[in-house]
């Protein structure tokens, strides 16, 4: 594989079964694209599923939400979640992903992109500083697990 491939970002508005199969080879173990919900999450105009290709292979992803606010900020864009295949990191794979998300969170109205990362993904750390993130150490996350 070339470390000078050509690298093609696109925005996903539908999943095929085709597509459905790459973005589960991409997915972290235990989670695989539902087609009922990914059509809900699509459907929805506050979200970005965007889906990175390296000579064609699809080699990340990445998911976002626009999170409309009700006071003069006006919105913020959560970047969900970003993934990048091992062979493919290191190549600017998720710095084209993290900028088109910039991106698309300016388009809509946002004046924010955050993302929250764990302390250990050392990885994840390094990318979101080399795209311009500011990491803010004053923050604890609470998580209310919810009964369906």
């Amino acid at each position: 594989m070339s470390s000078r491939g050509l690298l093609t970002l696109r925005r996903v508005t539908t999943v095929d079964e085709a597509l459905a199969a790459e973005l589960d080879a991409m997915f972290d173990d235990g989670v695989s694209w539902d087609a009922e919900q990914g059509q809900r999450f699509l459907a929805h105009p506050d979200t970005l599923l965007l889906v990175a290709r390296w000579d064609g292979e699809a080699c990340g992803f990445l998911s976002a939400y626009r999170l409309q606010r009700f006071d003069r900020r006006s919105a913020e864009v959560l970047l969900y979640e970003i993934g990048v295949e091992e062979p493919f990191q290191r190549r600017g794979v998720g710095r084209a992903l993290v900028e088109e998300a910039k991106r698309w969170a300016a388009y809509v109205g946002a004046d924010e992109l955050w993302v929250l990362t764990e302390d250990d993904n050392v990885p994840a750390r390094a990318l979101y500083a080399a795209t311009g993130g500011h990491e803010k150490t004053d923050f604890t996350m609470f998580d209310y697990g919810l009964e369906p």
